[in-house]
């Protein structure tokens, strides 16, 4: 089987735990330049409750009693924001509904928006560098959970529909690659990514007809192949 063409998939590298086939960057500044702030579909926000602010105007510690994990995530996640003094924000809790939010395997989303056009730019420092400030933020708002329940619920978080437009961006990249080998019968091998994007991928492409997708690689190099069917 010969690899005629590699594909690059706007996608970082990193490793994790990979269950690939369905067991189931853009910068944040890379908005399509016709799409405004406005025209986006914007989810319906239900902000979290924040902890009671000491008279410094810093959150109190440790949050006083929670109604489950969900408020105590929601909670600590505001007071994460409060500290890094990103007030003009909203915090919106809803359950996941796509394999990028994490369908499946999160129990929540918590969608963070600004309040305002500025506050929306200043978010992006909770992103970072293809999206690993993210995932650090959600790495960390889990740990705390973890050590406050004993229950291991996992926590997902958005920041300005960031995850939603990466989803996007990889589900519209893989159905172009499945036409490519469709129409060339070549077998197209996308750059090395995270296991969640490849998931995202193999799930996009589960219906398609006339190609088939698999993992290759080890690591940190895992990459999707997609192959005629």
């Amino acid at each position: 089987r010969a690899d005629n063409s590699d594909r690059a998939a706007n996608s970082d590298r990193g490793g994790s735990s990979d269950h690939d086939r369905p067991r189931g960057d853009r910068s944040e500044r890379d908005r399509p330049q016709s799409e405004s702030r406005d025209d986006r579909p914007r989810r319906e926000r239900a902000p979290t409750v924040a902890a009671e602010p000491r008279e410094d105007g810093l959150p109190t510690a440790p949050i006083p009693d929670t109604d489950d994990q969900i408020d105590f995530a929601g909670r600590t996640l505001r007071d994460l924001l409060t500290l890094l003094e990103l007030d003009d924000t909203e915090i919106a809790a809803r359950e996941p509904s796509t394999p990028g939010d994490g369908d499946g395997t999160v129990a929540q989303v918590f969608d963070i928006y600004g309040s305002n056009e500025h506050a929306s730019d200043e978010l992006g420092v909770l992103i970072g560098r293809r999206g690993e400030t993210l995932r650090s933020l959600q790495y960390l708002i889990n740990t705390i959970v973890r050590g406050r329940y004993e229950d291991n619920q996992v926590f997902g978080i958005d920041v300005e529909e960031y995850r939603a437009r990466r989803e996007r961006s990889l589900v519209e990249m893989a159905e172009r690659v499945a036409e490519e080998v469709r129409d060339t019968g070549d077998v197209i091998t996308l750059e090395p990514m995270r296991a969640a994007d490849r998931r995202i991928i193999h799930l996009a492409l589960e219906e398609e007809e006339g190609v088939t997708t698999e993992s290759v690689g080890e690591g940190a190099d895992r990459q999707v192949e997609v192959l005629p069917d």
